[in-house]
């Protein structure tokens, strides 16, 4: 396993005893061709699918209406000038809800280790060096094989999330070396400065979709979501997304879980004209420059 600058992981444990996390989300993911949503009109039509494969599984929608103000949200990535946080295998992410322009919410500031292997992802200790609040979400990310559809791959997402006032997340990511013991081997190596990934300032579009019921008390909220290089104008990428959490592993019915899968992979081959296959949203960013990092993920 690897080594964290918290110290070595050792058993079923971090350096200061802390027992390693444990997968307790799923989230299915599907990266849609932007292309198909040029307008409203985009996000209705990939909802209708998603109910009519949802309604042949008898797997119940229900609806859940979101304000405006939650569903435009401002998304940045940060990195070292030759993406060496990305390449190896971690994620820096700084998202901002908005309306008209203004921050309605403080941002929350995302460090992810991503990797297909569950144990080398577990491995990570991510928890920061700080006295903000936050929380450590690890997870299995299901999407489709990245040359066909109908089938599923799993991507092990290891995350620690950071809501604070954005002068303290400007403050922390001024020390990123020093906030962040998981990223200070590679920020060593590739030095500490960071900027914003090829200067891009997304704007997400959320559109809720519904929550899932899968049955035995297994749900899952679906949403949509666009994003866009400005706040008007041609999309860059879409994804769809589902998830359901849990608490130990076995605690997962079988009959709900083989639901959630079935749904997951009919609606590839009902959609398949709308899947960007072999991509994810981060990838499309990190790939808008003229000189790509290696792709990972």
């Amino acid at each position: 396993m690897p080594v964290t600058s918290k110290g070595q992981v050792s058993g079923s444990a971090y350096s200061d005893g802390h027992p390693l996390d444990a997968v307790q989300y799923r989230e299915y993911k599907l990266i849609l061709k932007p292309e198909r949503f040029t307008e409203p009109e985009g996000f209705h039509a990939f909802g209708k699918i998603v109910r009519d494969i949802a309604s042949g599984l008898d797997v119940a929608v229900s609806r859940k209406i979101v304000p405006a103000e939650d569903r435009l949200r401002e998304v940045l990535f940060y990195d070292t000038a030759r993406f060496a946080l990305y390449e190896g295998a971690f994620i820096l992410r700084r998202r901002t809800p908005h309306r008209d322009g203004w921050p309605t919410a403080d941002p929350e500031l995302t460090i992810k280790f991503r990797h297909p292997d569950r144990d080398t992802a577990a491995a990570v200790d991510i928890r920061p060096a700080t006295e903000l609040t936050y929380r450590v979400k690890f997870k299995e990310e299901l999407l489709p094989p990245r040359d066909r559809a109908g089938g599923i791959r799993s991507l092990f997402s290891h995350t620690c999330v950071l809501t604070a006032p954005a002068a303290h997340l400007d403050a922390d990511l001024a020390r990123a070396l020093h906030v962040f013991p998981a990223l200070r081997d590679v920020l060593e190596r590739a030095g500490p400065q960071l900027a914003v990934v090829q200067e891009a300032r997304i704007t997400e579009v959320l559109e809720i979709m519904g929550l899932f019921q899968f049955g035995h008390g297994m749900e899952g909220k679906a949403d949509l979501a666009v994003w866009r290089r400005h706040a008007i104008g041609p999309a860059l990428i879409a994804e769809f997304a589902f998830q359901i959490r849990f608490t130990r592993d076995e605690e997962q019915h079988k009959k709900a879980r083989k639901r959630a899968d079935d749904l997951f992979v009919r609606l590839q081959t009902a959609a398949r004209s709308w899947l960007a296959l072999g991509l994810t949203k981060t990838a499309v960013v990190y790939g808008l420059g003229k000189t790509p990092p290696r792709q990972h993920e």
